[in-house]
């Protein structure tokens, strides 16, 4: 099979969220068939010229061919403020707008006249229109969130008016996008059944197939170390549903643990801080803000437990299947573990309001028992069915039924 992926991003080095997801599945399929991969390089996730030559290298290991493209509005302040300009007179998310590129459409033609693909696969929804039905092949659609949905929930979660009235717009602009563009693609792949209800009350009717987030068990595993009476959280902190997460668990959550168990500390681990955690975390010595590092597993395995505060969110997070790996036990709001096959009180605890988080994280910081309890169900979970080479296998089942279908129709 000859499959060429459309990327909104260059998945390497794998650090987190859609870069872990896209660098993992390249790499199982590539194990099965040829793969050309073209993305999007954006200069923040890879400033120089070295970075970027480093991860042609890595991904050529699985692909045959990979080419990139600049992101135009991530090139400067300016740019971004065009395609926000654009974005204000267009009836099309700025999602689209800003991934417009005849650059990219360029290579596209060039890897369809050179090899023609037995599919194409666009990885995610504001890069439909580079593989439009006349395409003639197979194509498959990637939610890795029901973006609309995802930017109604960040909306309400947002202070300033003039901001939430912009991202309620977008949102109404992306359901409507996802409701007429879904329906073109012989299949949609979504990350969880949850996102296949929201897709296809989007889209009644549409194809679909669950192409779960993974977590590799080897690289995640259990640690054998004591824990400490400390808490964490990974996640980019550049990114918004992260900081507000940890800026309302620091606001609302940890007066009450700490009221409890005042020699807690915990770990925000992310690039990125804004400056109202630094400020936080000056105030406070318990809290201790990392930045970025390059192994978050060290810091997880001496944690006794991991914190899912999470308002905001789509899709399923890969930071939690990847601490359920390592055997830990969670405390998560219902958005934090949303779309993850798991029972509450079985593999994790689920806690929604403030007082209810506090209880439920004091609660597991004193009892040992419950926690391993907890973390060994969780890590089971994980390899059973999330273990990336079982995802591989099924997104390869969802090429073979995209091209079925297309059969069918024709």
């Amino acid at each position: 099979m000859n499959v060429l992926f459309l990327s909104q991003i260059v998945p390497y080095p794998p650090h987190g969220g859609v870069l872990q997801r896209g660098y993992n599945l390249l790499r199982e399929i590539g194990r099965h068939a040829r793969v050309q991969l073209l993305a999007y390089h954006h200069p923040d996730e890879l400033p120089t010229a070295d970075a970027v030559e480093r991860s042609r290298r890595a991904l050529l290991e699985f692909c045959e061919r990979v080419e990139y493209v600049p992101l135009w509005p991530k090139t400067s302040a300016l740019h971004r403020a065009a395609a926000l300009a654009v974005t204000a007179c267009s009836s099309q998310p700025f999602s689209v707008i800003a991934h417009r590129s005849a650059a990219f459409r360029a290579l596209i033609d060039d890897a369809i006249r050179r090899s023609r693909p037995d599919i194409i696969h666009v990885d995610t929804v504001a890069l439909s229109p580079f593989a439009p039905p006349s395409s003639g092949v197979p194509r498959v659609l990637t939610h890795h969130n029901i973006e609309s949905l995802l930017m109604a929930r960040r909306a309400e979660t947002e202070p300033g008016r003039l901001a939430r009235a912009f991202l309620r717009r977008e949102a109404a602009k992306l359901r409507r996008y996802e409701a007429e563009t879904a329906p073109t693609f012989d299949l949609n792949v979504v990350v969880s059944a949850n996102d296949a209800v929201e897709l296809t009350r989007l889209a009644p009717g549409v194809p679909t197939a669950v192409v779960p987030n993974g977590v590799d068990v080897e690289y995640f595993a259990p640690g054998n170390g004591p824990e400490q009476d400390t808490l964490v959280y990974t996640g980019g902190l550049n990114m918004f549903a992260n900081r507000d997460a940890v800026m309302n668990f620091l606001q609302e959550v940890w007066p009450l643990v700490t009221a409890q168990r005042p020699s807690v500390r915990f770990y925000a681990v992310g690039q990125e801080p804004p400056a109202e955690l630094t400020a936080f975390a000056a105030r406070d010595s318990r809290v201790i803000v990392t930045g970025y590092v390059t192994d978050i597993r060290p810091l997880v395995r001496e944690a006794a437990v991991y914190v899912v505060p999470l308002r905001v969110g789509g899709g399923t997070r890969l930071k939690v299947l990847d601490a359920m790996a390592m055997g830990k036990a969670l405390v998560s709001t219902s958005i934090g573990c949303e779309g993850i096959d798991v029972r509450p009180g079985e593999h994790l605890v689920v806690a929604d309001a403030a007082e209810d988080f506090a209880r439920a994280t004091v609660a597991l910081l004193g009892d040992a028992t419950e926690r391993r309890r907890l973390g060994r169900a969780a890590r089971e979970l994980v390899e059973r069915r999330y273990a990336w080479p079982t995802v591989g296998k099924s997104l390869l089942d969802a090429y073979q039924a995209a091209a079925q279908r297309r059969e069918r129709v024709a």
